[in-house]
């Protein structure tokens, strides 16, 4: 699925997301829970894919894991959106610490003759 839509940018941008971790997560909405074999069979990507995924989203704090010992012996992780609430924390602190470098890059910039400022943005400085 291509990241087209604005808001989902954003998003994604906020929490340095690529477009598969966005899918993941927006899954994970829809179905409350995952394990990485419903995941990986859902998008028909390998578990390991997935399994990078599932861990971006968890070093962003924006999923959840549990684990759920099998009768067989063993284990399996359960995957869950972490509260809204905690996602919209981490949007939004994303976001402000975002504005707060622009700020400081454009008044970095104050005083530069106009060539030097097309060239500082160019670079990505």
């Amino acid at each position: 699925m291509k990241c087209e839509n604005h808001l989902r940018c954003v998003i994604k941008c906020a929490l340095d997301l690529n477009c598969f971790d966005m899918d993941v997560y927006l899954e994970l909405l829809k179905r409350g829970q995952a394990t990485v074999d419903e995941l990986a069979e859902t998008f028909k990507k390998d578990k390991s894919t997935v399994y990078k995924s599932l861990q971006t989203l968890l070093e962003k704090g924006i999923v959840t894991r549990e684990y759920r010992i099998l009768r067989s012996g063993g284990y399996k992780y359960i995957y869950k959106p972490a509260p809204f609430e905690k996602f919209k924390e981490t949007v939004s602190s994303s976001i402000n610490q975002w504005i707060k470098s622009l700020e400081a890059f454009l008044n970095s910039l104050e005083g530069y003759a106009e060539d030097r400022i097309i060239q500082t943005i160019e670079m990505g400085r």
